[in-house]
């Protein structure tokens, strides 16, 4: 009987030694992340599919930094907004910056060669009496502008809107008749949010100065410019979905250079002064390699840029109004604009900081190659010496939208 009663002591001990087991077992497996890899199916776009190519490679998910993250994504309800928290894990975000660096360089270019159209218009309507070279021509100019510009959203490129502000300052001289010589220098800030949603910033300042040039002879014309701007961005990013938020933040710079050649003639049509002309814009920008801080989701991203050729054909119209010891100027434009360059943007090669994981690339990506750049002027000369200009430009493209405005005044010294 007493050996009975062993034998089942030891049977029940050992039937409460199993479920013990099967309940830790289980208590393991509710602790454990699910973790739904291979993420690769879930993507969607090309950028979507190299960051889910990064995760798919980590080597022990569970127990890895990436680890509460990666649970929060399998715990979506759906492949569409795991797919969405793929997208926000890429840097599609900083594939704008080059374009923001030449949307800076654009407007110091259209205000310089904008100023170099009313001296021009100027010498040609000066009276005998005005200098037309030497010490006596140099002229001194200020201008103040304003840009806005909108980005629609694309294949791993979010929609953007961005404001900002210029200043900028020039000298020049005419060392013979009808040529100036001249440079700038200006300063550009500028502020862009992108996905409003997830609410990232992006805040840029610009510095630029460089040489311009013209040259006429009452019928044809020539125009120059060249810059060499200087880029300083500070980035901020929100990566968050159900379950996971990151505050991302980062500093980068970049070194961007332009130039721009513009050649028309000078056609005398009634009272007004026509001006045909074909251009050619090259702009580089690139920015530096930078390293994101904040959280699990901080990328390290390594230099990019972009490389832009572009040609022109437009017309320029003129006319002159006398009100006393004051000359108005109107004028308007029109171009049309074309990418020469089949693959201006360069790829995004990116690593998540915490290691474990392979470099992934976001592809090259396209913008609209062709656009309409519109533009309006209006000139106030008083006597030989002084001018005041109001004008605008616009740029008009299938993905884009960029308005800006400027006053400028100049004084001839």
């Amino acid at each position: 009987m007493q050996r009975t009663s062993s034998v089942m002591g030891i049977q029940l001990s050992a039937r409460f030694a199993a479920a013990a087991c099967a309940v830790s077992v289980a208590a393991i497996g509710l602790a454990s992340p699910a973790l739904a890899a291979p993420y690769g199916p879930d993507a969607t776009t090309p950028g979507e599919a190299a960051v889910a190519g990064a995760l798919d490679a980590i080597a022990n998910p569970a127990t890895s930094t990436y680890g509460p993250m990666l649970d929060s994504i399998d715990d979506l309800p759906d492949a569409s907004q795991r797919a969405a928290a793929l997208n926000q894990l890429s840097p599609r975000n900083y594939r704008l910056l080059p374009r923001l660096a030449i949307q800076s360089m654009d407007a110091t270019d259209r205000e310089i060669r904008g100023y170099l159209v009313q001296r021009r218009e100027m010498a040609l309507d000066a009276g005998p009496d005005v200098p037309s070279s030497g010490d006596k021509t140099i002229t001194f100019m200020l201008s103040y502008g304003l840009k806005q510009g909108k980005y629609e959203a694309r294949t791993d490129r979010p929609s953007a809107n961005s404001d900002s502000r210029s200043i900028r300052a020039g000298v020049d001289i005419a060392p013979v008749e009808g040529m100036i010589l001249g440079a700038t220098l200006g300063i550009d800030g500028l502020d862009a949010n992108l996905d409003r949603s997830q609410q990232p910033r992006i805040t840029q300042f610009n510095v630029n100065i460089g040489p311009y040039a013209s040259y006429t002879n009452g019928k044809f014309y020539v125009d120059a410019t060249a810059g060499y701007n200087r880029s300083y961005y500070k980035l901020r990013r929100q990566v968050s979905w159900t379950g996971f938020t990151d505050q991302l933040q980062a500093r980068a710079d970049g070194d961007n250079a332009a130039g721009t050649v513009e050649a028309g003639g000078i056609l005398q049509v009634g009272a007004l002064r026509a001006q045909p002309f074909a251009g050619l814009q090259y702009r580089y920008a690139d920015v530096s390699g930078f390293a994101e801080h904040g959280g699990t989701a901080a990328l390290g991203v390594a230099r990019y840029k972009t490389e832009s050729l572009r040609g022109s054909l437009g017309l320029r119209t003129t006319a002159t109004v006398k009100k006393g010891s004051w000359a108005i100027r109107p004028m308007v434009e029109a171009q049309w604009q074309r990418e020469l360059r089949s693959h201006p943007d360069s790829r995004i090669e990116a690593i998540f900081l915490d290691g474990g994981t392979p470099i992934f690339t976001l592809p090259a990506g396209r913008y609209a190659r062709n656009a309409a750049i519109v533009g309006a002027g209006l000139t106030a000369v008083h006597g030989d010496r002084t001018a005041l200009r109001l004008s605008y430009n616009g740029e008009l493209a299938k993905d884009r939208r960029v308005h800006a405005f400027a006053i400028t005044a100049s004084r001839r010294f």
